[in-house]
C-alpha cells in the first residue's frame, strides 16, 4: 500500500512537471527564491503560532502520515497475550498475568491491562484510561491545527513572493524589453502557484487524512477501553475473546460489533 501511495505522488508530480514544461520554455517556471519564501514563511508563521517543538515533531512524522492507519483488529494473534492475561487473572494467578501483560504489543492495551491487575477502583481505572484518550485526542487536534495553519499561510506567502517580484519588475520597467517583462511576470506569478499547490495538494489533504486517522484511532482506543474494563471485572476470557475478535478492520463494523456486546459491558460495569 505504501508503494501505491508513493507511485501516486510521483505520478502527480510528473504530470504537473509535464504540463508546466509543455507550456513554458527553458527554466522560466522555476522560481527558487519564491519557493524558499513560501516554505520558509509558512514554517516561521506556524512556529510563531504554535511554538517550535510541535511543528518540528509534526514535520518529522509527515512521511508516516502517508501510511495506512491501524485498523481495529489486524490479526487474532494481536490479542493472544491479552487473552492470556485474562485467563491467568481469572484463575487468580496475578504474577502470571503480569508477565503476560508485558508481551502485549499495543501500548494503550498493555498499559491498561497492567493497571487493571493492580488494586484500583473501577472508576479510577476508567478515569486514567479516559485521560490518556483525551491526551491523544488533543495531540491529534494540535497536529490538525498546525496543518490548517500551514494551508492558510502558504498561499499568502505565495502572493507576497508575487508582489515582491512585481515590485522588482516595475523598478526595471523603463530599461526592459517586452520579452524580459513576460518572463519576469511569469517568474513572479510562480510564487502564487507554489503557495496554492502546497496548500491544496499537501497541507489540506494531510489535515483531512489526519482527521480520519484520529477518528479511527480514538474509536479503537475506546474499543480497547471496554476490553480492559472487562478484564478488570474478571469476565470470562471467552467473552473477552469474542468481544475483541468480533470487530473487523472497518471502524463501522467494529462499532456495530461493540454495540451488539454493549449490554454485557454495561452489566459488568453495573
Amino acid at each position: 500500500m505504501r508503494k501505491k501511495i508513493y507511485i501516486g505522488l510521483m505520478g502527480v508530480a510528473a504530470l504537473f512537471t509535464l504540463v508546466v514544461t509543455a507550456q513554458t520554455t527553458g527554466l522560466a517556471w522555476i522560481n527558487l527564491p519564491g519557493l524558499v519564501l513560501v516554505i520558509g514563511g509558512t514554517f516561521l508563521a506556524s512556529v510563531i503560532g504554535h511554538s517550535v517543538k510541535p511543528v518540528l515533531d509534526l514535520l518529522r512524522r509527515v512521511p508516516a502520515l502517508f501510511q495506512e492507519p491501524e485498523t481495529m483488529v489486524r490479526s487474532p494473534h494481536e490479542y493472544r497475550s491479552f487473552l492470556q492475561v485474562a485467563e491467568s487473572y481469572r484463575r487468580g494467578d496475578v504474577r502470571a498475568a503480569e508477565k503476560s501483560a508485558l508481551s502485549i504489543a499495543d501500548d494503550f492495551l498493555r498499559h491498561g491491562a497492567r493497571l487493571a491487575l493492580d488494586p484500583h477502583n473501577g472508576e479510577e481505572l476508567e478515569r486514567m484510561l479516559q485521560w490518556r484518550i483525551r491526551q491523544q485526542k488533543e495531540r491529534d487536534n494540535q497536529d490538525i491545527r498546525i496543518l490548517r495553519t500551514m494551508a492558510t499561510f502558504s498561499p499568502a506567502f505565495g502572493m507576497l513572493g508575487t508582489l515582491l517580484g512585481l515590485v522588482t519588475l516595475l523598478g526595471n520597467l523603463g530599461q526592459s524589453s517586452m520579452e524580459y517583462i513576460g518572463v519576469s511576470m511569469g517568474f513572479a506569478l510562480m510564487s502564487t502557484l507554489y503557495g496554492l499547490l502546497m496548500a491544496n495538494l499537501l497541507f489540506r489533504p494531510l489535515a483531512l487524512k489526519l482527521e480520519d486517522r484520529s477518528r479511527s484511532g480514538l474509536m479503537r482506543m475506546n474499543f480497547l477501553l471496554d476490553a480492559i474494563m472487562m478484564l478488570y471485572q474478571r469476565q470470562h476470557p471467552r467473552l473477552i475473546g469474542e468481544y475483541v475478535h468480533s470487530a473487523g478492520p472497518d471502524p463501522v463494523t467494529a462499532q456495530a460489533a461493540a454495540s451488539r456486546l454493549k449490554p454485557s459491558v454495561q452489566r459488568l460495569r453495573a
